[in-house]
């Protein structure tokens, strides 16, 4: 197979203001423009796109029909095979009200990162009444959110319930929301979240702790690396991931998926460190190189 030189990255035709987010895929874009390949960002589904590789970077919890078509007419594409990444889709740990589930549980958002962004890209603009922005206001307090969870569309931040009795009836029939078991890791007083990165057959695992038992970048501090569970490595496989982040605990020895996200941030701005930091895993490229159709395994 020829070297990969040219690569499109595909974003939302609403999602405007991607290029001055905080994505990975823009520390892994630079690392590749520096060994001499072409990156074109390509906003909104396109006829045809004369490139080596295609990487959709549709920060979607699940892509609409005209994106899926047009990913699926390309012959090289990362993440070809993945398109629902919802709740309902992906998490084993979902409760209802006749499981006979005893302990914490967590109401969530079905769609990834508080369904915020799917609802910005989504859904067609529509005037902001005096209802919406008062709606909006009151969202930002957490305790007058959690109050309204029964009509909620979109979170900032998910809630905690002691056991199920105490979730509002509403909850469980918001399509919105899914209630999932609560099942933290524990490093004494500390919560553990584990972080697998991957592009490719480059991959590593962060941990994270934090005292607050919703753990994440902004309120924990990052320890060692640890190692891939192989158990997590093949439900990788099975699902199609090819280039990602999924957060995961360790219960008894095995990984407990937490979240599944094909357009991963970093959690500081773009820099030279953030570039560096980034080459080994802009080295999985070379997955898609040697076949174009099958990118390798992780860990091959």
């Amino acid at each position: 197979m020829p070297p990969i030189r040219s690569i499109a990255i595909l974003l939302h035709e609403r999602h405007q203001e991607a290029e001055r987010m905080g994505y990975r895929i823009w520390a892994l874009a630079e690392n590749w423009k520096r060994r001499g390949i072409r990156i074109e960002l390509v906003r909104g589904p396109a006829r045809e796109i004369d490139t080596d590789l295609l990487i959709p970077h549709l920060d979607l919890s699940y892509i609409p029909d005209r994106y899926w078509d047009m990913i699926q007419g390309h012959p090289n594409v990362v993440n070809q095979r993945i398109r629902d990444t919802r709740k309902r889709a992906i998490s084993a740990n979902l409760v209802s009200r006749a499981d006979p589930h005893v302990g914490p549980v967590i109401v969530k958002t079905n769609c990834n990162c508080g369904g915020l962004t799917d609802a910005l890209l989504n859904e067609p603009d529509r005037p902001w009444t005096f209802a919406r922005r008062l709606r909006r206001r009151l969202s930002l307090e957490p305790w007058l959110e959690r109050r309204m969870l029964g009509s909620a569309r979109v979170l900032r931040r998910y809630h905690l319930f002691e056991s199920m009795g105490h979730v509002p009836r509403r909850v469980y029939r918001n399509p919105n929301l899914v209630i999932e078991k609560f099942l933290p890791e524990r490093r004494g007083d500390l919560y553990v979240i584990r972080m697998y990165t991957f592009f490719g057959g480059s991959e590593r695992v962060r941990v994270l702790e934090s005292s607050d038992p919703q753990v994440k970048s902004g309120n924990g501090r990052l320890r060692e690396r640890s190692e891939v569970p192989p158990q997590l490595r093949a439900w990788r496989e099975r699902l199609g991931l090819d280039y990602g982040k999924i957060d995961f605990v360790m219960r008894d020895g095995e990984p407990v998926v937490i979240d599944v996200n094909t357009t991963p941030t970093m959690s500081s701005p773009l820099d030279e460190d953030r570039v560096r930091r980034s080459s080994e895993l802009a080295d999985g490229l070379s997955s898609f190189q040697r076949a174009r159709c099958s990118p390798a395994a992780p860990g091959s």
